[in-house]
């Protein structure tokens, strides 16, 4: 079982969502930590501070996050609607 950090811009994505979608967020990255299987390769083409970070999809939603194996901990990035996540990058 993989321990859930996150972080300030995390924190902030999540409070102004609804609260059932937050709530399903929050559900599904829980099941994340219980089910490492579940993580995803790297995003591709990111600056050097971002390298290494991850997606997951819930829904229409997408959740960045870093895993540290040797920690067994993921930090969650952000959570953001599909049609809006990557220009986070640009």
């Amino acid at each position: 079982m993989y321990s859930i950090r996150t972080t300030s811009v995390f924190d902030d994505d999540i409070k102004k969502l609804d609260r059932p979608i937050a709530q399903r967020i929050i559900e599904k990255v829980e099941q994340l930590g219980e089910n490492p299987v579940l993580l995803r390769h790297s995003l591709k083409y990111l600056p050097k501070d971002l390298q290494g970070l991850r997606k997951y999809r819930i829904g229409d939603w997408r959740v960045l996050f870093w895993v540290d194996h040797e920690k067994k901990e993921i930090t969650l990035y952000g959570a953001e609607h599909r049609s809006n996540v990557y220009k986070r990058f640009r």
